[in-house]
């Protein structure tokens, strides 16, 4: 049996990070319920001094708490319910129809194995209005690689035409890796054979963190992603497909996508990321990314996109040096306005 501790430290975001109505549009909250997970997945992002063996909950009480304290701000719109596994969370319908007395939108990030018809059902039931599915190969054995387990890939792509039948919005997170960047095109082919009607697409850069860092070899160079990934995009204009392409994303690898990319964006819109995550605080501002967070070659000062975007995340550089990074000589004012609606005609 995991052995379960109680995390009684709840994030506190700081309240001039979530009522700045001038951060251009409404806050998302990130609560973790649970660090167990019934996966092991080789690119997982969490620290390695987390211990796989050792797992927490936060209990009930202080989730409520969390969730009454968001409710007095009008900016905060949604509440995301993550892990970790959340439906590993015994409480987790709890949270949620506590969530919807307060008319928040409500969402789970969830790898999908555990759902079920009934499940869903009651899900539905409850109020939960998007799910978001962690698929990462239509390839089972890549699947099965990548997510350090021999189950499960039938029952997430049973468990998205359920929930897509139910009436749920989709959001699919497909973390790009080592193991998956070349089946890219194919992967789109494949989600839009499967028809879903309220679907959104998150094409994730791996972050060079946690286990995905333990696992070096999972870590792609961007010039070999950058064809591939090009190709998606276009799959999914071609498709309809909504879709963004996250977090730190050099604009150099999305040239004529870039009002994709998640960290410009952010960066345009003055944004903020703020999550719940278990070992502590992650707070990521787009428009003032520290050392840490990001970094630029010294090149990047020849690029005329230098001031709208975000850089590359730094271990890439102890990885692959600084040779994949291009500059690029076109005009940013398209790219803002593009962002900013300004070209709608």
């Amino acid at each position: 049996m995991p052995n379960l501790k109680q995390n009684k430290n709840l994030i506190k975001i700081p309240e001039e990070n979530i009522s700045d109505k001038k951060q251009g549009g409404d806050i998302c909250v990130y609560i973790q319920v649970t660090s167990m997970c019934n996966q092991r997945c080789v690119f997982c992002n969490r620290p390695p001094s987390l211990s796989r063996t050792e797992r927490s909950v936060t209990p009930l009480s202080l989730i409520k708490n969390k969730i009454k304290e968001l409710s007095y701000n009008p900016s905060v719109k949604r509440i995301i319910f993550t892990g970790g596994e959340p439906l590993m969370y015994p409480q987790l319908i709890d949270a949620i129809r506590y969530a919807k007395k307060f008319h928040f939108i409500t969402e789970i990030q969830t790898n999908g194995t555990l759902l079920s018809l009934e499940k869903l059902t009651i899900l539905k039931k409850t109020g939960l209005d998007i799910i978001n599915f962690a698929f990462h190969s239509h390839i089972k054995t890549t699947s099965n690689r990548l997510r350090g387990v021999n189950f499960g890939y039938n029952d997430i792509i049973r468990n998205l035409k359920l929930a897509d039948k139910l009436g749920f919005e989709i959001h699919i997170i497909h973390v790009i890796n080592s193991l998956n960047y070349e089946d890219l095109p194919n992967f789109i082919d494949f989600i839009q054979k499967l028809s879903l009607h309220n679907l959104y697409l998150n094409l994730s850069i791996v972050v060079p963190e946690g286990w995905a860092w333990e696992n070096k070899w999972i870590i792609p160079r961007m010039k070999n992603v950058k064809p591939y990934l090009l190709k998606a995009c276009k799959k999914c204009e071609q498709y309809k497909i909504k879709f963004d392409i996250s977090e730190i994303v050099p604009l150099c690898i999305v040239p004529g996508f870039e009002k994709h990319a998640v960290s410009t964006v952010f960066k345009v819109r003055n944004l903020i990321i703020t999550d719940d995550y278990f070992t502590g605080k992650r707070y990521i501002n787009f428009a003032d990314l520290n050392k840490e967070q990001a970094m630029k070659a010294p090149q990047c000062t020849n690029c005329t996109l230098n001031n709208i975007c975000a850089g590359f995340y730094p271990r890439l550089k102890d990885l692959y040096g600084y040779k994949d990074f291009k500059p690029r000589h076109d005009d940013p004012m398209k790219i803002i306005n593009d962002i900013l609606g300004n070209n709608k005609k």
